[in-house]
């Protein structure tokens, strides 16, 4: 149980955490793994710093864009250069457990499905704030009002990917929906989606970046959706749940923060509590 793990990361103007999150995938408890960067036109020291890493493991390969071209272009880039028999996925702002990619190649080793992601703890500045949590077996259904993954978190076989070609290029996966729109041309292909129940990166995310999400980024979101119940066959029924964005919209946006701190903070003091009780 020693397959090669290729490590997928798009780079851009991340110079302030690049390092650290370089240090977490070194640091893991399984070795046999490359990493292979794609800087997107940084305008900051990111590629440099990616570069120095480089010279010193011979695991990590860097390679650049010409242009700044968008995150699923960038994937793509690094998918070409991926040798290993699963494919990682990793931000550079984003920090891995120690025991992530063992955890996740033991899962994928035992377990029948194509696609694995897990929890995450969510951080900023000040420290972990909060856990998000998603369902083991997410299905189609998790398209309607949501995502079956984190997309930081997911580890998927290399010819699971290529089946699907890759990430779109298109004017909505342009608007951060890359991720959202391979899990549409996974469920298509009914390929097996599941989340181990732990947290096992740590998610940047501070707790006001939910409503800061613009009007235009919620009505792609919204559209995004419903085409997803289209083209996954979903009952006519089931679809206005897709109309959640639009319902976002009206929410004051203070009532949002603080529906969104709450939740995820109720799930962190809800693992307190188990872990206290199994003691």
């Amino acid at each position: 149980m020693n397959k090669k793990v290729s490590i997928m990361m798009g780079i851009f103007n991340c110079d302030r955490t690049l390092a650290e999150t370089i240090q977490s995938i070194q640091h893991q408890t399984y070795t046999n793994w490359e990493l292979i960067m794609c800087d997107d036109g940084s305008t900051d020291q990111t590629l440099e710093i990616a570069k120095e890493y480089a010279k010193h493991d011979e695991r990590i390969k860097v390679i650049k864009n010409e242009f700044n071209v968008g995150l699923a272009r960038t994937l793509n880039h690094c998918l070409e250069y991926c040798t290993g028999y699963y494919i990682m996925r990793h931000d550079g702002d984003d920090l891995m457990v120690e025991n992530r990619i063992e955890k996740q190649v033991v899962y994928m080793e035992t377990h029948d499905c194509d696609v694995c992601g897990s929890w995450a703890y969510l951080f900023d500045s000040e420290g972990v704030w909060g856990i998000r949590k998603l369902e083991k077996h997410p299905t189609k259904h998790t398209m309607i009002v949501g995502a079956p993954f984190i997309h930081p978190t997911v580890m998927m076989k290399h010819e699971t990917i290529l089946e699907v070609a890759g990430y779109s290029d298109n004017e909505v996966t342009r608007q951060r929906l890359e991720d959202y729109d391979l899990w549409i041309k996974l469920l298509e292909k009914e390929f097996i989606l599941h989340n181990i129940q732990e947290p096992l990166i740590y998610f940047r995310e501070d707790k006001y970046s939910y409503h800061r999400k613009s009007r235009k980024f919620r009505f792609t979101e919204m559209k995004a959706r419903l085409d997803a119940c289209q083209r996954l066959k979903i009952p006519y029924l089931k679809r206005i749940l897709a109309l959640k964005p639009l319902l976002v919209m009206i929410i004051p946006k203070n009532g949002l923060r603080r529906y969104h701190i709450w939740k995820s903070n109720r799930q962190t003091h809800v693992d307190q509590i188990n872990k206290f009780d199994n003691a």
